[in-house]
């Protein structure tokens, strides 16, 4: 297993592009090389290099977000052979953070034969390297199934590695130990799930570990804000050596009309507060689509007469009234008196509904819509506005060393800019640190 650590703008999605169509030249014509990745946007860059190369996708060249490749190239084809389970559908919607409720909603959603997408890794790994409960049988057919996938898998790609989990940690330990070649790159840094999966395969794979330091992005004096988090092993350097940095603080300026002024390429945040919120659409998506489920769940124990067609019809009409009359009151038991003459519930069903309801309802005109530092991983601008909270100033301050997904998130917050980069300092960050303080500190970069 072969690992590049590349950092923030080191081009990683042209070297992974690179390193496929070097693959390609040396494939034989019945196997096939997988190129996995975590979104479709990256999915889609580096389907955009491959193009402009060979003038359209090779059949044996497979591009595919994670999701897709563990259940169109694992999960489906063999799950069921091994466990005599075939799942019929694919759900996204949203899960408690409670892991009793969620843990039920999964084997609710298993009992129908629903997989849902959060345990896609999990599943796999089941296929691919082992199940606690499994016994002679499985293990057998598992070895037949293996022997199978590496006869027509010979290399695969992971992009944005930082990303993996504990199970595909396992996957990827097990494809490599029956000899597919598997080559990964990532930046550990930039772990916003803090799952520290990639740093543990650094330490176990040290001697195949490739360092690309090279930044194209961001300027000198910006990374070395970035730079003194980490260890000289991961330090990146620039072609650029000055962007400008600014400091602003909260305090001196009325934030209403220096946001209505000023135009920035990314604004971005890593908290939201009374002050600033970091709401998107897709969130929203979300919760319909989750209240949508549970009405339908609903709606199937108490109107078994009623035909699936109508019970959707319901479900969608209910869930569109329900956020409605809850934006309009910010009351859920006011909210709720509008499925109350359809459904009969209990106080576990009435929770889950409740739960859905309440998914991303921080929408506030008042507040100062920004993106969250999540959010705009990936994106670059030449003008860019970095709100600092008090969540991440103590990692910027050196206070806090660990490694975390905190910090990381700081990491790509400062990561971000091709050029000019502001940075806002909130008056809590002020209140604790001192304006005088916060200057002296950062001066050695805004010089």
């Amino acid at each position: 297993m072969k690992i590049n650590i590349a950092g923030a703008g080191s081009g990683k999605t042209t070297k992974m592009a690179e390193k496929i169509i070097d693959r390609y030249e040396r494939l034989p014509a019945h196997e096939n090389i997988y190129c996995i990745t975590f979104t479709n946007n990256a999915v889609e860059s580096i389907e955009t290099k491959l193009i402009d190369y060979f003038g359209n996708i090779p059949d044996n060249i497979r591009l595919s977000t994670i999701h897709s490749f563990l259940y169109q190239e694992v999960i489906k084809p063999y799950y069921y052979i091994l466990y005599n389970k075939q799942y019929t559908q694919i759900s996204s919607i949203q899960l408690s953070p409670e892991p009793k409720y969620k843990r039920s909603k999964i084997t609710q959603l298993e009992e129908a034969n629903i997989l849902h997408v959060s345990v896609f890794s999990e599943r796999a790994k089941w296929v691919i390297h082992k199940k606690s409960s499994d016994r002679k049988k499985e293990k057998e057919v598992r070895a037949l199934i293996l022997e199978k996938f590496k006869k027509y898998c010979t290399h695969i790609f992971v992009d944005e590695a930082q990303d993996i989990d504990k199970h595909l940690v396992e996957i990827l330990k097990k494809i490599d130990e029956i000899s597919i070649e598997i080559e990964l790159i990532g930046d550990p840094k930039q772990d916003l799930n803090g799952t520290n999966s990639l740093r543990m395969l650094l330490e176990e794979y040290e001697e195949n570990v490739e360092y690309i330091t090279i930044c194209h992005r961001s300027p000198q004096n910006h990374l070395d804000i970035s730079n003194s988090l980490f260890p000289k092993d991961e330090w990146q350097h620039s072609e650029k050596e000055y962007g400008t940095i600014s400091v602003l603080f909260e305090t001196d300026i009325n934030i209403l009309i220096f946001f209505n002024s000023t135009a920035f390429d990314l604004k971005y945040i890593s908290e939201k507060n009374d002050r600033y919120s970091t709401a998107q659409n897709t969130d929203i998506d979300i919760r319909f689509r989750t209240l949508f489920h549970e009405i339908t769940d609903m709606l199937n124990q108490s109107l078994d007469e009623i035909d699936e067609l109508r019970i959707k019809q319901i479900a969608y009409y209910l869930a569109r009234k329900l956020i409605s009359k809850y934006e309009q009151t910010n009351n859920e038991r006011e909210a709720m008196k509008i499925i109350n003459k359809y459904i009969g519930y209990d106080k576990k069903t009435y929770a889950k509904v409740i739960n859905a309801l309440k998914i991303n309802t921080n929408v506030d005109v008042k507040r100062i819509p920004l993106s969250s530092i999540d959010s705009i991983k990936g994106q670059e601008g030449d003008n860019c506005l970095f709100v600092l909270t008090t969540d991440l100033a103590p990692f910027l301050f050196l206070e806090k060393t660990i490694n975390n997904k905190t910090k990381n998130r700081l990491y790509v917050a400062l990561t971000r800019s091709l050029d000019k980069l502001t940075i806002l300092v909130t008056k809590e960050v002020e209140e604790k640190y001192s304006k005088e303080f916060i200057k002296d500190f950062l001066k050695k970069y805004t010089l």
